[in-house]
């Protein structure tokens, strides 16, 4: 067999990191991927989301109430050839074709993108509603950027992928751990004191309200990330690293390296980015499960609360006049009027967010629930590990040999 030309070896290991980065994007671990993209190549692959941000701003910019709806016509056209105009002269600079997707965005486009829906305002004498346009941009810019750069979208669909996998086990800790969960918060339920307070809490403190308890239940499950990484990120031998890294991309790596007779697999800590990468996945992962439960619970206690909570005991929970409680449907059932209300959805809305963060902390305390529970991500986190030992291991013979 005629041994292979050192670039014929270096086209084969180059091949197999492409193949492994591909493989960690569609995982939703983009940071897993150590030959750095441009800032710039990043904002490229975000272009459908800024397009849509751009002409969401760009209708901020328009005033159906106080301007003709032939104004408005002409400045939405402005906007809207203004981005054409930044897209094909962006691709004439670059030697592109003039209408093709750019491969990059850079500093000018970003500008254009941010200002533009902002110039109708300043230009009317609106300079409040310019800056907001302005800020509401950057704001824009900066949740465009994480989404893609922590390739979320990509994450959202292995997590839905993984759940639907193993909903077996979901579904049995959750038939095992919900009992005594529906027991205690059923008690919460008929309580009046939660409906004083859940039910008329309204705006952005119910909705504050709500996230706060999603915000502990996303604590306690990356809490729990350090401790199985310790665990994870842990190889015996050369052979484990192979027999983990069963996948596709996994095998090519260890057919173009091949493991180092002299030295057994020392997988050094990943960098923060890593980490937190790693964070998200075990957060998504197990947060599509959680916020499952959430609204299981919700719908439970609102259709458990039409059924058997009437108007007027509503009125005397919530302190207020039967008129003054909202009524969004009626229904009548044996002779009984059975009403679907506010308080009766914000209530019920409360207790599930509730839920769902005790959901977790119960997994994440109780050694009953929470090597089980653990065992989903667990698994899909070593192998990408495993992989990422080859992977850094074929990156330090391609550099090498690009040294050469």
């Amino acid at each position: 067999m005629t041994p292979a030309t050192p670039r014929a070896a270096d086209a084969t290991i180059a091949a197999a990191l492409d193949e492994a980065e591909l493989w960690f994007v569609q995982r939703g671990l983009p940071h897993f991927v150590e030959r750095h993209e441009s800032v710039w190549d990043i904002w490229g692959r975000a272009l459908p989301l800024l397009i849509v941000g751009y002409l969401l701003l760009g209708l901020n910019a328009l005033d159906i109430s106080r301007w003709t709806w032939q104004h408005n016509l002409l400045v939405a056209i402005v906007v809207v050839a203004v981005l054409a105009v930044t897209l094909v002269v962006s691709n004439l600079i670059r030697h592109e074709p003039a209408f093709g997707r750019p491969e990059a965005i850079g500093p000018a486009e970003l500008a254009v993108l941010v200002l533009t829906p902002a110039v109708p305002s300043f230009v009317l004498g609106q300079p409040g509603d310019g800056i907001q346009t302005i800020l509401e941009g950057v704001g824009l810019l900066a949740l465009v950027w994480a989404l893609t750069s922590y390739g979320v979208p990509a994450l959202v669909r292995w997590a839905a992928e993984n759940t639907r996998d193993l909903l077996g086990v979901f579904v049995n800790v959750a038939f095992r751990a919900l009992p005594l969960l529906l027991l205690f918060m059923t008690f919460l339920f008929i309580n009046a004191e939660v409906w004083q307070m859940a039910g008329r809490l309204v705006g952005p403190a119910y909705l504050i309200v709500l996230g706060i308890f999603f915000l502990f239940g996303a604590v306690f499950v990356v809490t729990r990330v350090p401790t199985l990484m310790r665990s994870l990120n842990t190889f015996a031998s050369w052979r484990d690293v192979e027999t983990l890294a069963d996948v596709e991309a996994g095998q090519a790596l260890y057919e173009a390296v091949g493991p180092d007779p002299d030295l057994p697999p020392e997988p050094d800590r990943p960098a923060l980015r890593q980490r937190l990468n790693i964070g998200l996945v075990a957060l998504f992962s197990q947060g599509i499960q959680i916020t499952a439960v959430a609204v299981a619970m919700t719908a439970f206690f609102v259709g458990f609360g039409v059924l058997a909570i009437p108007l007027d005991t509503i009125a005397g929970w919530t302190a207020l006049d039967e008129s003054a409680v909202h009524t969004f449907a009626t229904f009548h059932l044996g002779g009984r009027d059975l009403v679907l209300t506010e308080p009766l959805l914000r209530v019920s809305a409360f207790l599930g967010a509730f839920t769902g963060m005790y959901f977790t902390v119960v997994l994440s305390t109780d050694a009953t629930y929470r090597d089980e529970f653990a065992d989903d991500v667990g698994p899909e986190l070593r192998r990408a590990l495993a992989v990422r030992v080859l992977y850094r291991r074929a990156l330090r013979g391609h550099d090498g040999n690009d040294d050469d």
